[in-house]
């Protein structure tokens, strides 16, 4: 009776988790296919906005020569006049040159008219297009926002976090706050690069148009002058898009190691806030880690130091990294403000966050702080083989 139940629980439990795995790819596709709508409007989107940036240069044209032919027009009918008011003082010839090119004028004129309503109705069905497929990309941003929550919230592993969070209120607060911190990053990063690399390389595509015209009208000499302005324009946004990328993940990681990459971290602490001195040191003999293990270490001791910049206004932060035989010692201490151990701010899941890093490394965490103490920050982790990090 027993073996029965065992085999239907665990019957149900592959068919619930075959159902979830359909759910999480059902999803999964539909934000690939949303994503995919989106990336594709937004290449209509701008093919359009071109095409309708030279129709409206024809078009100015076009009206131009309408006008002129107009003016033809005009002048053409008043010499007609003036021969008909007069007839017998002119002759044949001049008579049928005067009709031939009156009604040589009003032809044209007719085309043209033709063709500036015509590219009238074009350039309108073009606005319209252009604005239904602005709105097509904000829904479709919007809309993969909205999925990228749900499969965070099917793909989390809901039971670990449980484990590791002390109670039910603060499980929910600090998942939420890390889905709303990955929502906040897109949203940053998002706009980051549309207002910096994006809007560039878009001038810079415009630019070589003019560059081209440029070349034809006064040489290749004007042609290269321009060249220049846009050659730096590009240098700039890959400078900015290198910065975005150092944000997300610095490349110097996996190139150079985890002590390398700290030196450089902390020159770039030491503009942003000048006036504190950091004193960074690395003891015992250095070691190359898993990949994820130097990436969880790197992110919480930039966590330990940013809090110390950010909130305890310390003058000096000791920063040890300690390699030893079968574990990693980390010591962070500040001589800042400190705080009060037994008052939880609301709101701050900053400490909580670094604890939930440390555990998921198998290490262990402590803080010591006190009002007018300044903080200190001891982190120690097991070096870790194989995929020792995944039980």
């Amino acid at each position: 009776m027993s073996a029965d139940k065992n085999e239907r629980e665990a019957h149900d439990v592959k068919h619930l988790d075959k159902i979830i795995n359909n759910m999480i790819e059902n999803v999964s596709d539909s934000k690939t296919q949303i994503f995919e709508i989106g990336e594709q409007s937004r290449t209509e989107h701008d093919e359009l906005a071109k095409e309708l940036h030279l129709l409206k240069h024809e078009l100015t044209e076009v009206i131009k020569r309408s006008d002129r032919l107009e003016i033809e027009a005009r002048q053409s009918r008043g010499r007609l006049a003036e021969i008909s008011k007069a007839f017998d003082h002119y002759g044949e010839q001049d008579i049928r040159n005067a009709y031939e090119r009156a009604n040589s004028i009003q032809n044209e004129l007719s085309i043209v008219r033709e063709m500036e309503k015509q590219m009238k109705a074009r350039r309108n069905e073009l606005e319209r297009r252009l604005v239904q497929l602005a709105a097509t990309i904000r829904k479709a941003d919007s809309l993969v926002g909205q999925v990228t929550v749900v499969l965070n919230y099917l793909t989390s592993d809901l039971k670990q976090i449980g484990e590791v969070v002390a109670s039910a209120r603060e499980q929910r607060a600090l998942g939420l706050k890390i889905i709303e911190a990955l929502e906040e990053e897109r949203k940053r990063l998002s706009r980051e690069i549309h207002d910096g690399p994006a809007q560039t390389l878009a001038q810079v595509l415009l630019g070589l148009d003019v560059v081209e015209r440029v070349g034809k009208k006064e040489g290749s000499e004007a042609a290269r002058q321009e060249l220049q302005k846009y050659r730096a324009m590009v240098q700039d946004a890959l400078a900015e898009v290198r910065r975005i990328i150092y944000d997300l993940r610095p490349m110097s990681l996996d190139d150079l190691g985890l002590v390398p990459t700290l030196q450089k971290y902390f020159h770039r602490v030491d503009g942003d806030y000048p006036s504190i001195v950091i004193d960074f040191r690395c003891m015992g003999e250095e070691k190359r880690l898993q990949s994820r293990m130097e990436a969880g270490l790197f992110r919480l001791m930039q966590e330990a130091v940013q809090n110390a910049c950010s909130h305890a206004h310390p003058k000096h932060i000791v920063v040890r990294l300690e390699f030893r035989e079968d574990r990693i010692r980390i010591h962070v201490k500040d001589d800042g403000i400190g705080f009060d151990q037994s008052i939880r701010k609301e709101g701050s899941y900053g400490l909580i966050g670094m604890k939930e890093r440390t555990e998921l490394l198998n290490g262990k965490l402590a803080i010591h702080s006190g009002n007018g103490r300044g903080t200190s920050v001891l982190i120690n982790v097991p070096i870790q083989h194989g995929d020792e990090l995944e039980k």
